[in-house]
This record gives structure tokens, sequence and C-alpha cells, in this order.
């Protein structure tokens, strides 16, 4: 009976596994078509800010919009330089950057629901796609957008193949069952 519940616990985490492989798969990349441009001047300087499992990102806040966190997030912090960010960056000075126009709609405009996990994770944070202001170009959608079709690569491989390792060791389980009941 025991090899059962396992047998059955190793499908569903197989297909759950398989399932978040399939949402990295399918994951639209933002482009030129669906971002916002938000301008405005910092309320206080760039923050560093340290997330669970050492996952770094920087915090910009805006005085038109206080209640954002706009963040530039670990995929894309390695495609810029943060220390020339940060120190050419002060309170009060003028910045530039995109963001996806569905984050800009649910979270700054709220014309729309914000979706689960996301409404109770993280209401108030936007990813940052491009940034600059008048001297620099820190960070380019392009740039962004290939460091997030490395990510996905890896998610569709990492989950893929812990979901196709579930599968089999559910089928391995079957067998080794059949061959006790013979």
């Amino acid at each position: 009976m025991g090899n059962k519940k396992l047998i059955w616990s190793l499908f569903a985490f197989g297909l759950f596994f398989l399932f978040l492989a399939f949402k990295f798969f399918i994951s639209e990349l933002p482009d030129k078509n669906n971002i916002v441009k938000v301008s405005g001047l910092l309320e206080n300087d760039i923050k560093r800010e340290s997330g669970r499992r050492g996952k770094k990102s920087l915090i910009i806040k805006l005085k038109n919009y206080p209640e954002i966190d706009f963040m530039i997030g670990s995929v894309a912090l390695d495609e810029i330089d943060s220390e020339e960010l940060i120190d050419e960056n002060k309170a009060g000075d003028s910045i530039t950057f995109f963001v996806e126009e569905k984050d800009f709609r649910r979270k700054v405009l709220k014309t729309e629901k914000i979706p689960f996990p996301e409404n109770i994770l993280h209401p108030e944070k936007i990813h940052i796609l491009e940034i600059k202001n008048s001297k620099s170009n820190y960070l380019l959608l392009e740039d962004y957008r290939k460091a997030a079709l490395k990510n996905n690569y890896l998610g569709v491989a990492f989950f893929g193949i812990l979901g196709i390792l579930m599968f089999i060791a559910g089928i391995k389980l079957i067998q080794v069952q059949k061959n006790k009941e013979m």
C-alpha cells in the first residue's frame, strides 16, 4: 500500500515539474510592442537588496510612484554595471526605464487584477526591462531578452529533467512491484 502512495506521488510531482517546464517554455518575452516608458525623479538612492538564496536585485523608487518598487532582478543584473548605475544616479536625478505594459496596468494604473500568486508575493514590484538616463544606457531590452531567454532554457531543462526522472522512478517502482507479485 505504501508503494502505491509513493508511485502516485512520483507521478504527481513529475507532472508538476513538467508543467513548470512547459510554463518556462511558453513564457513570452517582452518586446517593443508590449512595454511602457516610465520616467521620473528618484525618490532616494538606488538600493541593493539581497533576497532568499543569495539572489540580488536593485530597487528604484520614483517620486511620482512612491508605492511601487521598480526592480532590476538577478537575471538582468548580470547584464549591467550596477556600480555605474548606482554611482551615476542619486536621489532627485531624472531616470527613464521601460516595464511590461501588463505590469504597469495591473500595479500602477490598477485597471486589472494582479493574478495569483503574484498578488500575494510581489504586488508592489515591477521588473525593469530597459533603463537609461540622459548620459548612459545601462540595460537594453535586447540584453534583457537574451538573459531572460537563457533563464527560460535553464528552467525548461531543470524542471523537464526533474519531471522525467520522477516519471522514470515511478515506472521503475511499478516494475519492481510487479516482479515482487510474481
